[in-house]
């Protein structure tokens, strides 16, 4: 079953090196007026069909042959003024500012053209506007999949394609490249990838009757409009809008342009119409029907396209292809229920149209195999003297990452043969698991566990380079959250707020003041995760802001749904609920967090944002590298707590004891509020309530929150009929918390 789900995603990474036999350019395009990035550019030589696109953040690079070095160097973008190039006077880096066009043309009315009888008359043109001889293409693409804002995906791939009107076959896939890594636990064991056929699907000027726009059907189910006309490659085009009639089938919503001169389609931007998404079904009837049988479903909530044809020697050919999507997979049978957002990007950087022939039966990999189950080829020269896209994160990085998160899953194996020998001392058996993580360099830092209430293993672990004790202060990250959602609990309890009280009671001026306090705790709010956002970060890391200004500057954006409608994580949701307590106390919330936890339960190595005694403090470390540091106030009641193994053992024990609320209402925080499906858990107030994810949860109640602040992960576990406490603090980066935690789980209850 795994085989047949098909889903678009990819990865990699390679070196800037300039090969002596080739041009290399490099650069940013940006909006003249604004100095933004301009995403998914067009960059291309004049006389010949070879290019790019850049990246998310306006960036490219080209790599160009030197029988190529008299051709000019042409920047476009949809709606701005096309620029070009000398090659011979370009000097890296290239910063280009393309100015937009203002000239939105109306004149279609006098034309006498509607909508409609544009659109088939070019369908009409469709024969002599596109190619009609064979031809060769040579192509990239590469697909990212992140399951709760962390890649569990990543590959990348450079393939030839031969097509032809008239030969049989039509259409011929042969790889050159690819490279491919996936988080075999997070990806529950589906194979993710892409089937040569799946790019052909691409094309949509030859799969017009497949994609349900522009055949008999489409054509009837939707309704079009002109909106004048817009700028692509410095011509001008017809821009028409679309979007499915108020029908019970699936549609699509967007926009096209077609060429005001030869009438050939060549931009599409589209995606599924809200007015049917709810009639869409994943994928065709006889995948459908093996998904039911092996108890698998998936759905689609978003597909978004944007699909361009580039001119060459008097015929359009395929361009580019984005695509992001939003993927839900369930299992009741395996116990999983998670969302992907992807992102393919499939870019056709060569285009060969004399002399050519069909590849070779032996050279071509048939339409029905995943791309992905090739044999992975980690040819580093090949790769920096190929025009890619250049990837917008460090895919390096992240694939390491991965990397480990297969290698972890692997060791809990090795680790569970191991434990049947040690003797049967829960000391010895907790500290051999701990070790041989450590061993592997996949767990460095303080682990604390308590069982019955009574502390039964307390160590420090460390590599080369760090140099943990007992003592040793760890920021905590979201774990940060449980302490700001005890301070709003205290607040209910003396009746100073109500959990349906709205925000904009405490904060009039807030833009999102309709949303509930309850809502904020739970991460139903539907405001934006400001950390997510690229263009907050660099200030969020740079400079030092109150909470109120946090709150004002960066987390006021646009409602992402309606609240209440869905859970999504984001860390704005505490940080309001941290300026909200200051507003109801009339106190800075590090006072409040001294006054009402820090010093009742002698928490004296414990403290929010910046300390003037940072002896303790240990350094985070990512791939042995140190990690940024920066003014954790930042960040709020969201993660901006640093502490000890044990002091956060007070922290536990104070929940066992009702030290600081009355049980009734300290029930309230473990009360499932939403599902945290990406992590097979309820979310309650500041807490989530495993169902999956620890085998103990079938028998106990397992109450925990994980904590990421850069190289700081942590890992805080409670199990309260048992009286077990798992506290993990890492200060070298992503270590398998939820493989040690189970571990640890097992052993305790035995």
């Amino acid at each position: 079953m795994n085989r047949i789900i098909t889903i678009f995603l990819i990865y990699f990474l390679f070196s800037t090196i300039t090969n002596a036999q080739n041009i290399v350019i490099e650069g940013v395009i940006k909006d003249s007026e604004q100095k933004e990035a301009l995403p998914y550019a067009n960059i291309f030589l004049q006389e010949n069909y070879f290019g790019t696109i850049s990246n998310q953040n306006g960036q490219f690079k080209i790599v160009i042959p030197q029988e190529k070095r008299n051709d000019s160097l042409v920047v476009s973008y949809i709606g701005f003024k096309t620029q070009t190039f000398s090659i011979s006077n370009i000097k890296n880096p290239l910063e280009v500012f393309l100015k937009e066009d203002e000239t939105t043309l109306k004149e279609v009315v006098i034309t006498g053209y509607t909508a409609e009888s544009i659109i088939k008359k070019a369908i009409e043109k469709i024969p002599s506007n596109y190619f009609s001889k064979p031809y060769k293409s040579k192509g990239f693409y590469r697909v990212t999949s992140q399951k709760d804002n962390s890649y569990i995906h990543l590959s990348e791939a450079v393939f030839g394609v031969y097509q032809s009107k008239i030969d049989n076959p039509k259409q011929q896939f042969k790889l050159e490249k690819m490279r491919a890594i996936k988080d075999e636990k997070a990806s529950q064991g589906i194979d993710l990838g892409l089937k040569p056929n799946g790019i052909y699907d691409f094309d949509i000027m030859n799969n017009l009757d497949e994609i349900e726009l522009l055949n008999k059907k489409g054509l009837k189910r939707h309704t079009f409009k002109i909106e004048g006309s817009e700028l692509i490659n410095g011509k001008e085009a017809y821009k028409i809008t679309f979007d499915q009639k108020d029908i019970k089938k699936s549609g699509y919503k967007g926009y096209m342009l077609i060429d005001k001169e030869s009438f050939a389609f060549v931009y599409f931007n589209f995606g599924l119409s809200p007015k049917g998404i709810s009639y869409y079904k994943y994928g065709d009837a006889s995948t459908r029907a093996l998904m039911k049988i092996v108890g698998v479903n998936i759905d689609m909530s978003r597909s978004n396209y944007q699909i361009s044809y580039k001119k060459f020697k008097n015929k359009y050919y395929l361009n580019n292809v984005g695509n992001d999507a939003t993927l839900t997979f369930q299992s009741e049978r395996e116990h999983y229920n998670f969302t992907t957002d992807t992102r393919v990007d499939y870019l056709v950087t060569e285009i060969k149209t004399d002399s050519i022939s069909p590849f070779s039966n032996d050279e071509i990999l048939g339409k029905g195999k995943l791309i992905e189950e090739q044999n992975s080829i980690y040819d580093a020269k090949f790769w920096e003297d190929y025009t890619i896209i250049l990837p917008t994160n460090d895919f390096n990085e992240i694939a390491k990452k991965l990397e480990a998160n297969n290698k972890a899953n692997n060791f809990k194996v090795e680790i569970e043969d191991k434990l049947y020998k040690l003797p049967k001392d829960k000391k010895v058996r907790i500290d051999s698991i701990l070790t041989f993580y450590n061993q592997k360099d996949l767990f460095n830092g303080n682990a604390l566990i308590s069982f019955e209430g009574k502390t039964i293993f307390q160590k420090s672990y460390n590599n080369d380079f760090t140099s943990n004790k007992a003592n040793s202060q760890f920021r905590i990250g979201s774990l940060s959250k449980t302490f700001t959602s005890m301070i709003i609990a205290q607040l209910e309890n003396e009746g100073k707020l109500n959990y349906n009280d709205e925000i904009k009671k405490y904060l009039p001026n807030y833009p999102n003041g309709n949303v509930t306090i309850s809502q904020l705790l739970s991460h139903q709010s539907g405001i934006p995760n400001f950390l997510s956002n690229k263009a907050y970060l660099p200030q969020i890391l740079s400079n030092k802001y109150s909470i109120e200004e946090v709150v004002t500057l960066f987390c006021s954006d646009t409602l992402e749904f309606e609240s209440g409608s869905k859970f999504e994580y984001s860390n704005s949701n505490f940080v309001i609920l941290s300026l909200i307590a200051e507003k109801i106390v009339g106190k800075n919330f590090k006072e409040i967090l001294n006054q009402n936890i820090f010093k009742p339960l002698n928490m004296s190595d414990t403290y929010f944002g910046e300390s003037t005694d940072k002896k303790a403090l240990v350094t985070s470390f990512m791939y042995g590298n140190s990690e940024i540091k920066y003014n954790s106030q930042n960040v709020g009641g969201a993660g901006g707590i640093t502490s000890t193994t044990s002091d956060l053992l007070k922290w536990s024990n104070a929940l066992n004891n009702v030290q600081l609320l009355p049980q009734s209402k300290l029930d309230n925080l473990f009360k499932p509020q939403a599902e945290y499906n990406d992590w097979d858990a309820y979310y309650g107030y500041g807490w989530m309530i495993d169902r999956y994810m620890f085998s103990s949860s079938k028998k106990h109640k397992i109450n925990y929150h994980p904590g990421t602040d850069f190289g700081f992960y942590s890992m805080f576990v409670k199990q309260p009929d048992s009286g077990i406490t798992i506290i993990l603090l890492n200060n070298t980066g992503e270590f398998p918390r939820f493989e040690i935690t189970e571990l640890i789980l097992n052993e305790s209850n035995k």
